[in-house]
């Protein structure tokens, strides 16, 4: 992969960071990730001429060989602002400068844009019939996603001009919305018909603007999943700028979406409980994950506890999901993800304490479903024996590439647990949700570190080097902090654990599941070490059909071992006796990246 790009203004970093090289363990290393993600992200901007900068929605690698990439309807109006959001946390997380000049030109693209209401505009046009609306037009879904995208550029480039995009943006979706009284919505039916089309909103065209009576109507059968992020976006404007519009049309927005009439809406509920109440839900996973956080993120910003506990509550009936264990909750590599962010964002409120969950889901399908240069093989193998695609007709609504689609989805996420095809919503999430755990994987304030996942991390004050899972053994280098607190994963027994600074044994002081370092000086290394521990757990799958029995083999808080694939054919986790097997890591040479920046996300 290429370092090559000559950066442009529009995504310069306020704070470029630092480099150096270090050996480190050859262990779970989320930075190394983000670089895989840039290289996935911008490699699928599409530089044909008729394209104009847009990413592809989807690859197949099963179909055609080789295989093959192909442009939508959702792809630039809704998923590409996802791209865009995602880009600002991989390389704040990397330091990666692979395609910048690629990446900054697809973000002036999609600047211009906006129109002058603020919204962001699709350029629909009969040269571009994969859009399938040959007219421009406001895609709901995306403005949202375009909004939570320049809050994150915003804060990377330090650039005021994306405030006032920002601002101009709030005011068109404050007047897109249907206010009523203490509550808003935006309407579900615009003047094109059937589900994706249906949030898309021409200049001429009429909005059928009654109030939606379910959950269960919009895009993908599901309000939630057109609209429901959207105020959590503006409620995160709103404390980083002090917008009071944002704030106010944030609180309309979550007064409609926490109605009980979209909650619990399955039936038969537990024996004198009130589902609504509890956050209760069946549906659309991704869209009621998304909502749960625009809850909890205006909760937040006007420290409702009672929301809250909304969320939380929302949160862990959602974790009861197939095999939540390993962050296998729904088929797509984004699922996981979503859930990620979820719980490191309620941790950090301190509505709940959820980093033995985020733990487990990034160090199994957090990161599995992400393909990486070991699934070469494997993915090349697919499409032995198929066609070309120049054996079919050419059509021009689904405007298909087949240039270099293998080293392309390099650092993307499948869509299905078959690991046989991707698409943009899942390869944005699924990066996301690297940023999440390595954004909540280490905190600073004032001198004091916390550490909350032993995962490989550098930071301007302290770097984490993890040998999890093959060794029992973390080391922290100081370079300016006074004091750490370090969390211990639950599998550990406490007794066993062993501390020094330097080659000095020093005593345990625990805060809970923390282990408190005080005193510290630059340059001091503490080392923690403790017995890893294997067991074997099993579980069952009810979506399964039949209902499946599984062992899975830990080894720490990282699956080694599963009995059966997750679905037959599935490279899931097949890899891992293997990989797993020696009991020591190695040690690799690599550069890190080390920033001050933190982004409020």
């Amino acid at each position: 992969m290429t370092t090559q790009g000559m950066q442009r203004g529009i995504n310069l970093p306020a704070e470029p960071g630092s480099y150096c090289e270090a050996e480190v363990p050859d262990t779970l290393d989320l930075a190394y990730r983000a670089e895989l993600g840039i290289h996935h992200l911008t490699g699928i901007i599409d530089l044909r001429p008729e394209s104009g900068l847009e990413m592809a929605f989807g690859g197949n690698l099963q179909t055609y060989c080789p295989p093959d990439m192909s442009f939508q309807l959702p792809g630039l109006g809704c998923c590409q602002p996802k791209a865009l959001e995602a880009l600002a946390f991989l390389r704040l997380m990397s330091g990666s400068r692979e395609n910048l000049d690629r990446e900054a030109a697809m973000m002036e693209m999609m600047v211009s844009c906006l129109g002058d209401d603020g919204l962001f505009w699709v350029p629909g046009s009969p040269a571009t019939p994969w859009r399938r609306i040959l007219e421009p037009f406001v895609y709901l879904h995306g403005q949202g996603r375009m909004l939570r995208a320049m809050i994150a550029w915003h804060q990377y480039t330090g650039d005021g001009a994306w405030a006032r995009r920002i601002d101009r943006m709030v005011d068109g979706l404050d007047k897109l919305a249907v206010h009523k009284g203490d509550y808003a919505y935006f309407p579900v039916c615009g003047p094109y018909k059937g589900d994706y089309f249906a949030s898309c909103y021409t200049r001429g065209g009429e909005r059928d603007t009654t109030e939606p009576l379910n959950e269960k109507g919009g895009e993908e059968g599901s309000l939630f999943n057109q609209q429901g992020h959207i105020a959590g976006a503006l409620a995160n404007w709103y404390a980083l700028s002090g917008n009071e519009k944002a704030l106010r049309l944030s609180g309309e927005l979550v007064k409609f979406l926490t109605k009980p009439k979209f909650w619990a809406d399955f039936g038969t509920e537990y024996p004198q409980v009130f589902g609504a109440q509890h956050a209760h839900w069946t549906g659309h996973f991704h869209g009621h994950i998304n909502t749960l956080r625009a809850i909890l993120e205006y909760a937040i910003a006007i420290n409702d506890s009672r929301l809250k506990l909304f969320a939380r509550e929302g949160y862990e009936w959602a974790r009861q999901l197939l095999l939540a264990r390993i962050g296998y909750f729904e088929g797509q590599g984004c699922a996981c993800a979503r859930m990620i962010g979820l719980a490191v964002k309620l941790s950090e409120a301190g509505v709940g304490d959820y980093w033995e969950d985020v733990d487990l889901y990034i160090c199994n399908h957090g990161t599995e479903m992400q393909y990486t240069p070991e699934d070469l093989d494997f993915m090349r193998g697919l499409s032995k024996g198929s066609p070309p695609l120049s054996s079919v007709p050419y059509d021009p609504l689904t405007h298909m590439t087949d240039e270099d689609v293998i080293d392309r989805s390099i650092g993307g996420f499948a869509a299905g647990v078959g690991k046989i095809f991707w698409c943009i919503c899942c390869n944005t999430h699924g990066n996301m949700g690297l940023f999440y755990a390595w954004d909540g994987a280490l905190r600073h304030s004032d001198g004091t570190v916390r550490v909350n996942l032993l995962l490989n991390r550098a930071s301007p004050w302290m770097d984490v080097d993890s040998y999890l899972p093959f060794e029992g053994k973390v080391v922290l280098r100081n370079k300016s902090t006074r004091e750490a607190f370090v969390r211990i994963p639950l599998w550990v027994d406490k007794g066993a654990v062993r501390q020094r600074v330097g080659s000095d044994a020093v005593p345990a002081r625990w805060f809970g599941s923390y282990l408190r370092f005080s005193g510290l000086k630059p340059a001091d290394v503490v080392t923690i070490e403790f017995p890893v521990v294997e067991r074997t757990e099993e579980w069952k799958t009810v979506a399964d059909v039949p209902e499946t029995d599984r062992t899975i083999k830990f080894r720490g808080n990282t699956v080694v071992e599963l009995s059966q694939p997750i679905m037959p054919g599935s490279p899931l986790y097949m890899n891992r006796p293997e990989k797993y097997r020696s009991p020591r890591a190695t040690i690799k040479r690599v550069t890190r990246h080390a920033t001050l920046q933190v982004l409020k996300w």
